[in-house]
């Protein structure tokens, strides 16, 4: 009976030890994608400067919407949780949508190499961030599957890992752009 309650608290220890390593490998997943993720926001961000200086010479725009876009890439730095990162993200989508959007009606832009060049620019970086968002999305979905199921709930909750919040929202540009 005793080398049965050593065999059991053995085997209870290296199960707690296997589970801390996986929470462990599965968080520093989340946040490598979540510093990708980062990144290509931060090239969408800076994005931003050509993007708007084009917008201030559409009549249909003008210097408001070129204003409003800069403010809105002045935002993002106070977005200081997930929620209101994901707000700002949404807004910056939705005008920098309305902006190519405008710009393919124009006649004039569409042969214009500046304008063509942002646009492939941006939408290689919108895709970039679709992925990463993607990715860090399923580390998340990964590692709260993980903590939300019993027994491994109980040690998540002992050894302090807390669940992740998903990052969504829509691109700016599309395929159709």
């Amino acid at each position: 009976m005793v080398w049965f309650l050593f065999g059991f608290m053995c085997a209870l220890v290296v199960g707690a030890i296997g589970a801390y390593f996986k929470f462990a490998a599965l968080r520093k997943a989340v946040l490598q994608a979540k510093l990708r993720l980062d990144v290509q926001l931060k090239k969408r961000s800076d994005l931003i400067g050509p993007l708007a200086l084009l917008a201030t010479a559409i009549p249909e725009l003008g210097k408001g919407f070129a204003y409003s876009l800069n403010q809105l890439k002045d935002r993002e730095a106070f977005c200081d949780n997930l929620a209101k990162r994901v707000a700002c993200e949404e807004d910056l989508s939705r005008t920098l949508h309305l902006l190519f959007e405008t710009l393919q009606k124009d006649a004039s832009y569409q042969h214009d190499a500046h304008f063509l060049h942002l646009l492939e620019e941006t939408s290689q970086v919108e895709a970039r961030i679709q992925r990463n968002k993607r990715s860090y999305n399923s580390a998340v979905r990964d590692f709260n599957t993980l903590t939300g199921v019993f027994p491994l709930n109980v040690w998540a909750r002992l050894l302090d890992f807390e669940s992740f919040e998903y990052f969504d929202f829509q691109p700016s540009t599309n395929k159709l752009l």
